[in-house]
């Protein structure tokens, strides 16, 4: 028993002491990543990762520590050898946000090949302890209590590294997944109460829209160059940040300031464009955004972002744009009755059809980044057909991917027993998109093959959560949507965090 605890308290001091691999500048991260996932889903989430690149695990006592088997050195040799393991520690901030810790373990025996081969008892003392686990309970080797003891003092310390490539691929794989967008049909729908609003709720553009300097406040770098008739701009965005609608609403009002027809599509259910109609046409008084929101799509128990606040802003801005001249309107080009590859040709035939019968007006289409990839198949779908697949035939057409620094986002997932979850979540990027923060929103152009659409990056900047626009701008979310929005005769708080 004494000894189990020996190599534990070897274990601990050697964690204490970890260093990083990538150099002496870089010793220990600059700040701990705290994941917006509950800490059994980002522990389950590293065990994967681990056991798809070849690790096994032992039993542990502490839930929230993983550890992997020793690793099986070369047999050949002086009997100088290196093992390694994984060990996972894990701290729960709250209930669902967590940090990971994953650290390389590693321990050096040494030994003499003439004395290993004369005394054959060492070579059974040696793969007892190989295969002793000081997080168990009962080890039972086949020496008396005295030796074990001895052999256990003479082990080599362990010396624990924190893997911080294996850290960044766990980020990555937690915040950088495509969006989950929720239909009619994949999800049981509860009946909402109707929402209380504070007169703190309602966007006020309404309010002031004569303002001295013009509708468009901020350029988009890049823009100028890709404007002209007949554009189709396709952007593809993680769902429920408040940066991309807003930059989003920019190349709009940019676009359409140089004369152009603009049209603007949402990933919004053809059922609501009757509402967007009306509301486009409206003053956009609090009258008149309640009307927007009336609608099942606002109000739908599960929400994935593509009702966020940012978009009704988005909707709003438009709505002033065309107040002041500009000629702009909106299309919600989706459906809320197909799926997967059907889904996504519905949704190209709504921009072929309408291409043929507006040559000249300028397309932006605003959606999630699966629907924008130009080549077909995903991870979990290989047949799957995208949108941009079905309209790379438009030699006009540009799709730009969203560029971000880290963040979070409001977004749906799927918990470990399979049910739906939304909240806000992080928004971590991958290289190939990932840029500092505080830039000003720019597009940059990658080379393509001839026959190719134009491909790029447009930059939105650090991402931030936008809650569901019936929550309005600054009531907390409940800890998931299973839970009423708002409860009935609640109306929301005071402006607080949100």
């Amino acid at each position: 028993m004494h000894c189990r605890w020996l190599v534990v308290a070897l274990l601990l001091l050697s964690v204490g002491c970890a260093h990083s691999k990538r150099g002496p500048e870089a010793e220990l991260p600059k700040y701990e990543h705290v994941f917006q996932k509950p800490l059994a889903e980002a522990l389950a989430a590293t065990r994967q990762l681990l056991e798809e690149r070849g690790y096994t695990f032992e039993d542990t006592e502490d839930p929230t520590q993983l550890v992997t088997t020793w690793s099986e050195p070369d047999r050949a040799g002086s009997r100088n050898t290196t093992y390694t393991r994984y060990l996972v520690t894990g701290i729960a901030v709250a209930p669902r946000q967590s940090v990971v810790r994953i650290f390389r373990m590693t321990q050096q025996t040494t030994g003499n090949d003439i004395e290993w081969r004369k005394q054959w008892w060492k070579v059974l003392a040696e793969r007892n302890e190989q295969v002793s686990n000081p997080f168990v309970k009962d080890v039972n080797l086949s020496i008396d209590d005295a030796e074990t003891k001895r052999l256990s003092m003479l082990r080599g310390v362990q010396h624990g590294t924190r893997d911080l490539d294996l850290e960044q691929a766990l980020t990555l794989r937690l915040e950088s997944a495509p969006s989950v967008e929720v239909l009619a049909g994949n999800a049981v729908e509860e009946k909402r109460p109707d929402p209380v609003r504070a007169p703190e709720f309602y966007l006020e553009r309404w309010k002031d829209e004569a303002v001295a300097e013009g509708p468009c406040t901020t350029s988009v770098r890049g823009l100028p160059e890709l404007l002209h008739p007949g554009l189709t701009l396709l952007i593809g965005e993680q769902l429920g940040s408040y940066q991309v609608p807003d930059v989003v609403g920019h190349v709009v009002c940019q676009a359409a300031q140089t004369g152009l027809a603009v049209v603007l599509g949402l990933s919004l259910p053809e059922t609501e464009q009757a509402r967007v109609d009306k509301y486009l046409s409206s003053p956009g008084a609090p009258a008149d955004q309640d009307a927007l929101l009336e609608g099942r799509f606002w109000t739908r128990t599960y929400q994935d972002g593509r009702s966020s606040r940012a978009v009704m802003d988005l909707i709003d801005r438009v709505r002033a744009l065309r107040a002041a001249g500009l000629r702009v309107t909106v299309v919600a080009y989706d459906t809320d009755v197909l799926n997967g590859s059907e889904r996504d040709a519905a949704q190209a035939q709504v921009w072929t059809k309408r291409r043929a019968a507006k040559p000249d007006e300028v397309q932006v289409v605003l959606a999630g980044n699966t629907h924008t990839q130009v080549e077909k198949g995903t991870q979990w779908d290989p047949s799957f057909t995208p949108m941009a697949h079905l309209m790379k035939e438009d030699r006009s057409l540009v799709v730009l991917d969203m560029s971000y620094a880290q963040g979070t986002r409001w977004g749906c997932d799927l918990d470990r027993d399979s049910k739906l979850v939304c909240g806000i979540v992080g928004a971590t990027p991958a290289p190939a998109v990932a840029a500092r923060p505080g830039l000003s929103p720019y597009i940059q152009l990658r080379e393509t093959a001839p026959n190719e659409p134009f491909q790029g990056l447009l930059y939105v900047g650090k991402l931030t959560a936008s809650l569901p626009a019936i929550l309005g701008p600054h009531m907390e979310p409940p800890k998931n949507l299973r839970e009423p929005l708002l409860p009935p005769g609640r109306a929301p708080p005071l402006p607080g965090v949100f």
